[in-house]
């Protein structure tokens, strides 16, 4: 996921914003990653609200109303934030993947497969 702190600058909180070293934010996250050994990867954050998490179609803009997810075509429904984030998730595995499969003589991406376990829902215990 991609933030744009410029746009966070422009509204109510402005220069405040800048101060507050958002900026830096992703570089300690990316340092904090590889420092524990968990792959850091960033995924595209647009039209996740549109996309349908169950069958991948387009389902169109919504109104900020409309809190429920609703396909038209396979009619999964769910909440529209858990359903945006299911399709970043599903992102970032594809990103992995498609990392695993060009650096596949790195010997893998320690703490990935192990993370993932999150996206679907597991109910393994925290180590």
């Amino acid at each position: 996921m991609d933030l744009d702190f410029r746009t966070w600058a422009k509204g109510m909180l402005g220069k405040h914003t800048l101060d507050a070293g958002f900026g830096q934010f992703f570089d300690i996250l990316a340092w904090v990653c590889w420092k524990r050994g968990v792959y850091f990867g960033k995924v595209d954050y647009r039209y996740t609200s549109q996309i349908c998490p169950n069958c991948g179609i387009n389902t169109g803009k919504k109104d900020l109303s409309e809190r429920i997810h609703k396909c038209p075509e396979c009619h999964y429904e769910i909440n529209r934030d858990v359903s945006a984030a299911q399709v970043i998730c599903q992102r970032g595995i594809t990103a992995v993947g498609q990392i695993v499969l060009e650096n596949d003589c790195v010997g893998g991406l320690s703490g990935v497969y192990n993370n993932l376990d999150k996206c679907f829902g597991s109910s393994k215990p925290k180590l």
